[in-house]
């Protein structure tokens, strides 16, 4: 798959109960410590009527970047920062329309 121009990646992720504070951790340290070719940027957010959950708007230079980050995440340990997850990440890669 080969897509030019940005995409922006929507994010969401449900903390199982108790374990809010580590998945709201987990998601800051993997998103400020892995290096991420392509990402541009990166804001994190906390659902203010949904405790426990959180979610991440990202904008990478182009999908094949972001899938790629994703393979490499898969192969490096991705599946041990979801055990505090109720489920796996939710991803939404968008281009704009307008």
């Amino acid at each position: 798959m080969s897509n030019h121009g940005t995409v922006t990646v929507l994010i969401e992720i449900h903390a199982k109960d108790g374990r809010e504070r580590e998945a709201r951790d987990s998601l800051l340290h993997a998103i400020q410590t892995s290096e991420k070719p392509g990402l541009v940027s990166s804001t994190e957010y906390e659902d203010l009527d949904d405790p426990g959950a959180f979610h991440a708007i990202q904008v990478w230079e182009n999908a094949d970047a972001f899938h790629a980050h994703m393979e490499d995440a898969a192969r490096s340990g991705m599946d041990e920062a979801i055990q505090v997850l109720r489920e796996r990440p939710k991803t939404a890669v968008l281009r704009a329309i307008g």
